[in-house]
């Protein structure tokens, strides 16, 4: 009878979740097709075939730009992680004059759209001297708002009584963050770790803006440099697209359980 019940929306959840996946099929059937059979009937390849990889990671500086994207969305990812459980922490364990103040201006800032910030900050790292270097990439998406908010709630949901019990026994504040509220957030810190670096990876405006070289620029430029060659090869497009598109999809899946109980945890307190 519950299964009858729950049978829609298993269809429905089905359903949608092949609509999701029916353009990342394409995309990866295309990158498996020489380019005669790129127009050929059916999704799956006639004849698969790995050249458009290979012809992707040889004829374009692809590596080059995968391991920019890579360095910067590991030291922003690191970064966050940082500034925004020392800020989670301050929020919660400690008492000041206006808390709740700096936690309602991080809020607030959610409500910036990052259009509004483009211009100030693009002038501050040019006169900085920080224009095509990695300092332009990390240095400004190091501290989160979101990533404050998400910790903040966290550590609310803990119990009082771990803390209690390290204070007792003497610890220091960071004594007590290093082996209490580091170990405790693992499952908000896997959820913050997953978001930071999958939309660090998916930059595409701010990088294209503030790097000049090609020794500088990212993954998600490296799709745009293809599809602009003169005569567009569409399954190399594809190969590429692929390509940058893989880590992201490796860090979702090894923080796919991390990040739901993260998500989930994190909403339960005000």
């Amino acid at each position: 009878m519950r299964l009858r019940k729950l049978l829609p929306t298993y269809l429905m959840a089905s359903a949608y979740a092949f609509l999701l996946v029916l353009p990342l099929f394409t995309l990866l059937s295309a990158s498996l097709r020489a380019e005669g059979d790129l127009y050929a009937p059916g999704l799956l390849p006639p004849h698969p075939t790995l050249e458009p990889y290979r012809e992707a990671l040889s004829r374009y500086p692809l590596p080059r730009f995968l391991l920019n994207s890579l360095l910067v969305s590991v030291a922003v990812t690191l970064g966050v992680l940082a500034t925004s459980l020392l800020a989670a922490y301050a929020l919660t364990r400690l008492r000041f004059r206006g808390r709740e103040a700096l936690f309602g201006l991080a809020v607030a800032l959610l409500l910036v759209p990052g259009e509004v910030t483009f211009l100030p900050l693009y002038l501050l790292v040019d006169r900085l001297g920080w224009l095509d270097t990695y300092a332009a990439l990390t240095v400004p998406f190091l501290a989160s708002p979101l990533g404050v908010f998400l910790l903040r709630q966290y550590l609310r949901t803990l119990p009082e009584d771990y803390f209690d019990a390290a204070r007792i026994d003497g610890a220091t504040h960071w004594q007590v963050l290093r082996h209490v509220a580091l170990p405790l957030s693992a499952p908000a810190l896997g959820a913050l770790a997953a978001l930071t670096f999958i939309g660090t990876w998916n930059m595409y405006l701010w990088p294209l803006v503030v790097t000049k070289s090609r020794e500088m620029q990212t993954a998600q430029i490296a799709v745009n440099f293809i599809l602009n060659e003169e005569v567009a090869r569409w399954n190399v497009v594809a190969a590429g697209a692929i390509l940058v598109l893989l880590p992201t999809l490796i860090a979702f899946l090894l923080a796919q359980r991390a990040f739901v109980r993260g998500i989930a945890l994190g909403g339960l307190k005000g």
